[in-house]
């Protein structure tokens, strides 16, 4: 990019402009950019920029710097208005009428556009980045006179004060300058990024500059010889090509030093060599002329003309090593690609023409191949969260790029670090979803492990597969990241719908409340009322979640209610339990099978789902597995009238005698207990005995086990879980 004259009068600056748009476009409106400039000149006549000139200067400027990119008549007259709204008196209506609808909305678009302050508020950053991305989507003319703009602030900054200096140029790096990656203005991009490394990085800035100037004399005459061997072996086998050489931005120089940790004079590659050639055909032979002068660098090819960039770039790239053993890059590219490189998205026929919009299909769908910015518009519909908005952006727009395929060759497009879930979500999201596994060249790979470009995967699914919480952890594109958290609030929603129905349904038993007569009662609406809720659902969700405690609620509830109204909803009880749940006998309870309890022993109560509570043991190792907020007090009834009994399992290890299993039998015989299931096995010397015996309570159990320790061939007793005893007797089988 051409840098502004300084001190530069604006009609010599205006003149500029027009002799710039001649230059590209096929009889330009002079007149009308010329009425443009009269008006906002008039507008502004009595403003000084920061450094005391004109502030005409700067909309001549922003508008010189868009015929770079060759952008539309309409763009170029919004850009020497776009400020004459927000700063002065002019109107949109005023606008409107004098240079027509299309530049009165672009000027719009960009006034609301500079009200957008990007504030340390992580929120409000969020927001207003959502709204300045979404204005780009709808037409990419703003954006692009917003680079523009921000560029010529960028190179006019020394007036302003170190501290919105810095701030400013943090806000360009994590803005603008990605944005304008996207959109393929690597002129605009690269002179952006160093600028702003010039004002947050003085000290290494100049160093770099200075070391680069000590070797001026040295870097031109390596550029004009490499240029010169290239230029003479292309064209002694026939290529008509265009090759030149260009030293390498410094911002990019010090990003590579930082990234692999190397000093200024441990970089060799400093320059870049780009070679225009006239077909696709050409681009490949010349490829293969590089390289059988110089050994290519394994791992430093790549093919981005087969496999485009996300913003539609195209080249080959390549690094070689010539006789002095020092590397050089070189880019192999057609016109038509190298003006895609310059210009961008401005290279397509709906910026190139002096009109405003497009003026066929085809040209709509030019645009519309941008795959990230109809991504871009996919996620302003779907994520209502601003700063979820902020983080897809950022991570899929602002990445550097890999590209896999998958087994039928098809290219699928990752940001560099992308996993195989990554790669799964972006062939299709039931494909992540139900994704088990993957395979990389046909080895299995784990889900963590980063994939290469060039890597083939394949996703092994199954229906009964679901994302799990812990993929949040490497996956890396916002695609993939956004389902499966979509997936885990679905599931966890129906989870606490669930719990909350159950945890919902035991509050009101333990009240005696009929839940089927309560729930369909015009009571319920009076509850919904007192919790703020608008449905049933939601509020069992609540209770679910924890946010709102059922038993506070219904006690709110029921002291508003007048005494004995909730009092016709009895709840049967004809159905007995020896527990007592939160007080109450006749709330529907199970026996965990795992644990098996017996009266007398510590329990533990949880709702569970569609069964009411169930007892475990407190001791039982699944307690610590269970959610919290789903016990309930239990108790057993102090009531004897029963005689039900309970299964439990025991495991007797004995020297292996012969009567031992019999004097075992009948010491649980006489106690009064019966034997089930028994399931004796010998080893060496040794024997074990397994039984499941019918158990009426704990002190029952304590007797049997006191008796069996005295028989003298026993080594030991002890209780075991129904889990560890199935366990082993499958193992046996």
């Amino acid at each position: 990019m051409n840098k502004p004259h300084s001190s530069v009068a604006p009609d010599e600056i205006f003149e500029r402009l027009k002799q710039n748009l001649m230059s590209y476009m096929h009889d330009p409106d002079i007149a009308l950019v010329t009425a443009a400039y009269r008006f906002s000149a008039t507008y502004h006549a009595d403003q000084k920029r920061a450094s005391g000139e004109p502030y005409i200067v700067h909309p001549l400027e922003v508008a010189n710097i868009l015929t770079l990119i060759k952008v539309d008549m309409a763009s170029i007259i919004a850009a020497i208005l776009h400020d004459t709204v927000e700063d002065t008196d002019a109107t949109l209506a005023t606008i409107k009428q004098e240079f027509g609808d299309d530049v009165a909305t672009l000027v719009d678009s960009l006034t609301k556009i500079s009200k957008i302050k990007f504030r340390s508020n992580q929120e409000r950053l969020a927001e207003n980045f959502r709204k300045m991305v979404v204005a780009m989507a709808k037409d990419l003319r703003v954006i692009l006179i917003k680079l523009a703009d921000r560029l010529h602030n960028m190179r006019t900054i020394e007036a302003l004060e170190e501290r919105k200096r810095h701030r400013i140029a943090n806000e360009t790096l994590d803005i603008y300058s990605p944005l304008a990656t996207r959109l393929g203005i690597y002129g605009i991009k690269s002179e952006l990024e160093d600028l702003c490394f010039r004002q947050l990085k003085y000290d290494l800035y100049s160093e770099i500059a200075q070391k680069i100037a000590l070797k001026k004399t040295e870097r031109q005459g390596f550029i004009d010889e490499v240029g010169d061997v290239l230029d003479q072996e292309l064209r002694r086998y026939g290529f008509t090509a265009k090759v030149s050489g260009r030293p390498k931005h410094f911002y990019s120089i010090y990003k590579k030093m930082v990234d692999r940790g190397l000093k200024f004079e441990d970089i060799h590659d400093l320059f870049a060599f780009r070679i225009i050639v006239n077909s696709i055909k050409d681009c490949y032979e010349a490829l293969g002329v590089v390289h059988a002068m110089w050994k290519p660098m394994p791992g430093r090819f790549k093919d981005y003309i087969a496999m485009p960039k996300a913003n539609l770039y195209q080249s080959l790239h390549t690094t070689v090593i010539r006789p002095s053993g020092k590397p050089v890059e070189v880019q192999i590219r057609t016109r038509e690609m190298h003006e895609q490189s310059e210009y961008g998205v401005a290279a397509h026929a709906l910026y190139k023409d002096n009109v405003g919009k497009a003026s066929s299909e085809k040209d709509k769908s030019d645009i519309r191949s941008f795959d990230w910015l109809r991504q871009i518009m996919q996620w302003q519909s779907e994520l209502k969260d601003p700063e979820e908005f902020l983080e897809a952006v950022r991570v899929d727009l602002f990445e550097e790029e890999i590209f896999v395929f998958t087994p039928h060759g098809d290219v699928i497009r990752l940001p560099l670090g992308g996993t195989a879930i990554d790669f799964a979500f972006s062939v299709h999201s039931d494909v992540g979803l139900r994704c088990v596994g993957a395979k990389v060249n046909g080895r299995l790979t784990s889900f963590k492990k980063a994939i290469k470009s060039g890597d083939i995967v394949e996703i092994v699914t199954s229906p009964n597969q679901k994302p799990n919480k812990d993929w949040l952890n490497y996956v890396q594109t916002s695609k993939a990241r956004n389902k499966i958290r979509s997936f885990l609030r679905g599931e966890k929603r129906e989870r606490s719908l669930s719990m909350g129905n159950e945890i919902f349904r035991n509050e009101l038993q333990s009240r005696g409340i009929d839940v089927e007569k309560f729930l369909k009662s015009k009571e319920i609406a009076s509850l919904l009322k007192i919790a703020k809720e608008n449905s049933l659902n939601e509020l069992l969700i609540a209770f679910g979640y924890g946010k709102i405690n059922a038993k506070r609620l219904l006690d709110r509830f029921l002291s508003d209610t007048p005494t004995g109204e909730v009092a016709v909803f009895p709840v049967s009880k004809s159905k007995q339990t020896r527990i007592l749940v939160s007080g109450l006998d006749d709330v529907l309870v199970n026996f965990a099978r795992c644990c098996n309890p017996l009266p007398g022993e510590e329990i533990i109560g949880f709702v569970t789902r569609g069964r009411g509570v169930t007892v475990h043991r407190a001791a039982c190792s699944r307690v610590f597995e269970m959610d919290v907020l789903r016990r309930i007090n239990v108790a057993w009834k102090d009531d004897n009238s029963t005689t039900k009994s309970h299964p439990c399992y025991i495991r007797v290890s004995s020297y292996d005698k012969k009567g031992v299993l019999a004097e075992i039998t009948n010491v649980i015989s006489a106690a009064g207990a019966n034997i089930t299931e028994a399931n004796i096995r010998s080893q060496d010397l040794t024997a074990v005995h397994d039984f499941c015996i019918a158990i009426a309570n704990m002190q029952q159990l304590q007797e049997i086990i006191k008796k069996i320790e005295m028989i003298e061939a026993v080594i030991k007793i002890e209780r075991r879980s129904l889990v560890s005893a199935k366990s082993r007797r499958g193992a046996k089988r």
